[in-house]
């Protein structure tokens, strides 16, 4: 299979996981999160990765950076029902969620750098 039809291979299933699980969030919240929950998109991200560079090593360097970066995108799932349920409507509590994360990110990022002197 050459580079063009892979790449189209895998932004279809990828876009398939995707479409599937929003709507499985219009019958189940639970289940359509329980999917998401599942590291599926890091898992897809990890073979594409490992099945176009046959790298073991580098697909394992990758797992262990998601995993690094896990706890700043967590902010994002806590603040946004916050803002929600602390009365804000849904865009200014999106938008909230999301600078909450990016400034988590960049403060994560320089704590990581001077204490640990890990960069990302």
């Amino acid at each position: 299979m050459n580079a063009f039809w892979a790449s189209c291979l895998k932004a279809l299933v990828t876009a398939a996981f995707i479409v599937g699980a929003s709507e499985l969030a219009k019958r189940s919240n639970f289940v359509s999160a329980l999917l998401i929950a599942l590291p599926l998109t890091s898992a897809l991200t990890i073979l594409w990765l490992y099945l176009g560079t046959g790298d073991a090593p580098r697909a394992g360097q990758y797992a262990a950076s998601v995993l690094l970066l896990l706890p700043p995108g967590c902010l994002f799932l806590a603040v946004l029902p916050l803002a929600i349920r602390a009365g804000w409507s849904f865009w200014p509590s999106l938008a909230a969620a999301v600078l909450t994360t990016v400034l988590a990110y960049y403060l994560y990022a320089f704590v990581l750098q001077r204490v640990f002197g890990m960069t990302l």
